[in-house]
């Protein structure tokens, strides 16, 4: 499994990319990725929450899971991320083997 997180708007309007790869994993840590992006609802592929009012600083996200030969990408906004995405993307972050990209 590997997990993309792009992070873009706010205010300075930077883009970032975010990459974690079970393969980079210790194999406890690759089973906590794939617990957690369950529990997110990213394999089940869900339908991204309504877009609503949106604040002009806000971060939009863009999570993209490869699993098994499919890819597919979801898209929240700061204000209607679940919170259980909240927790896989702190998970992420906090990831020595993750890679990281300014676009």
């Amino acid at each position: 499994m590997r997990l993309t997180l792009v992070r873009g708007g706010g205010v300075g309007g930077l883009v970032t990319s975010t990459q974690v790869s079970s393969d980079a994993l210790p194999p406890d840590d690759a089973d906590v990725l794939a617990e957690k992006t369950r529990q997110a609802g990213a394999l089940a592929h869900p339908e991204p929450a309504s877009a609503g009012a949106r604040h002009p600083d806000e971060l939009l996200y863009a999570m993209t899971v490869e699993d098994q030969g499919r890819e597919w990408t979801l898209k929240f906004r700061e204000g209607t991320l679940p919170e259980e995405v909240r927790n896989l993307i702190a998970w992420i972050d906090s990831r020595p083997e993750r890679e990281d990209t300014i676009e």
